[in-house]
């Protein structure tokens, strides 16, 4: 059987990215990140400024709440919120140039 490493906090991450989007009150915002390169380039951000935590595939079956969200706690999750919430400003900022190009104006 082959192993490898499964990343856990990518998903809940990603999860996230996604419900701030959601409810982000900034349709410009929602439409850059919509965009596939900044949308990766927001994961991997926020996901180097948070401790990451892995599995070995194969080695064991995966806890059924691992595929869901999972954040221990509220201050978890704000933590969470806000670095997404930073994370998409710097983003935003380090690439206002290309994105000035690539979206239409508003």
């Amino acid at each position: 059987m082959s192993h490898g490493l499964i990343n856990l906090t990518l998903p809940v991450v990603v999860q996230e990215i996604e419900h701030v989007l959601e409810v982000y009150p900034e349709d410009s915002h929602r439409l850059a990140f919509s965009i596939h390169e900044l949308r990766q380039k927001l994961i991997a951000h926020v996901l180097s400024h948070v401790p990451n935590r892995y599995t070995v595939e194969g080695a064991q079956e995966l806890p059924s709440h691992s595929k869901t969200r999972r954040i221990a706690t509220l201050q978890e999750r704000l933590r969470l919120e806000t670095l997404i919430h930073g994370s998409m400003l710097h983003i935003l900022r380090e690439n206002a140039d290309w994105l000035s190009h690539r979206l239409p104006q508003l």
